[in-house]
């Protein structure tokens, strides 16, 4: 009966730390300008803004090589990712003087602006941008995340079953 138990156990801890690791493994949620800026201003969040071009072959490398790279879109969990398509929205492409694709601007959470980068980025170079701009935005107080709350569930489980008590 106990070896079921902790058999039992052993399973729904590897079930839990299985849903951990599909849920970390996400991509980039990208929103279309309005959206984003809204977003943003509810949230608290910066922006990642990237203006590009269907036409643009660097702008296509980013899309393919630079965006869905794990380390890219770990970085950019913590922004508000918006794309831009600048022969749909000549309007916004005006209003941030964008002149060459790909341009990246990154806005506060108020819509200023912070910095940008002109040009295409690989992964490393993207992150490295990105963590360049985190520097020069407002120091905000670090949050607690859901998965601390998944940690700390499979602490207190592991303790129980090791010290024999039962969890149900």
């Amino acid at each position: 009966m106990r070896v079921q138990r902790t058999f039992l156990a052993i399973i729904a801890l590897f079930l839990i730390i299985l849903t951990i690791a599909v849920a970390d493994a996400q991509t980039t949620k990208w929103y279309k300008y309005e959206a984003g800026i809204e977003e943003a201003g509810s949230t608290g969040k910066p922006v990642i803004m990237d203006f590009y071009a269907d036409w643009c072959s660097p702008c296509i490398a980013m899309e393919e090589g630079t965006y869905p790279d794990p380390r890219v879109v770990s970085e950019m969990k913590d922004f508000i990712a918006i794309k831009v398509d600048t022969q749909v929205r000549i309007d916004i492409e005006s209003k941030y003087h964008i002149a060459y694709y790909p341009t990246i601007v990154f806005l506060n959470s108020k819509g200023d602006e912070i910095t940008r980068h002109v040009g295409y980025l690989g992964p490393e170079d993207m992150v490295k941008t990105i963590n360049e701009t985190r520097g020069k935005l407002p120091k905000e107080s670090p949050g607690f995340e859901a998965t601390n709350v998944l940690f700390v569930l499979i602490l207190t489980i592991s303790l129980m079953i090791l010290r024999g008590r039962t969890i149900i």
